[in-house]
Parts: C-alpha cells; structure tokens; sequence
C-alpha cells in the first residue's frame, strides 16, 4: 500500500472514532485501543478493496457494509445507528 493510502486509512480511522464518539447510539464505543484495532483493520481492508477512495468515502463504505465486528446489530444486519 502506498504512503497516500495509508494517509486515508489514518483519516478515514480519525473520522470514524470522531462520529462514533458523539453518537448517542454508539454508547458501546469508547474508543479503547482493541476497538481502535478492529476499526483499523476494517479500514484496512476497504481500502484494499476501493483503492482510490477518498477517507469520507471509506468511512461511508464502511457504514453501508454494516458488517464491523465490533459493532451491535439488529437482526436485519444493519448497524445500530441512524448515520446511514
């Protein structure tokens, strides 16, 4: 991976704890290096995946998959969240 791309992964991971610390659904995320890991690896691997996308763009992604292991879900499989 390039400099640049990691330089998105590094923004996309800083704007993603932003949100999830001042979501009020989000009151499991509290920002502990383990949770810091899984995001950064999520991260990781979107940006493997949409290698020119912008940091907004993958924390977008990153939201639409709904997928995170850290993250509650509902039984539809969607994030506990009214961000998306």
């Amino acid at each position: 991976m390039t400099p640049e791309l990691a330089a998105r992964v590094l923004e996309a991971l800083l704007q993603l704890h932003e949100e999830l610390s001042v979501d009020a659904e989000a009151p499991w995320y509290v920002g502990m290096p383990d949770q810091t890991q899984v995001l950064h690896d999520e991260l990781w691997l979107l940006a493997g995946s949409h290698p020119n996308s912008s940091s907004s763009a993958l924390v977008e992604i990153w939201y639409r998959t709904g997928r995170s292991s850290l993250l509650p879900v509902q039984c539809t499989g969607e994030l506990v969240s009214s961000r998306h």
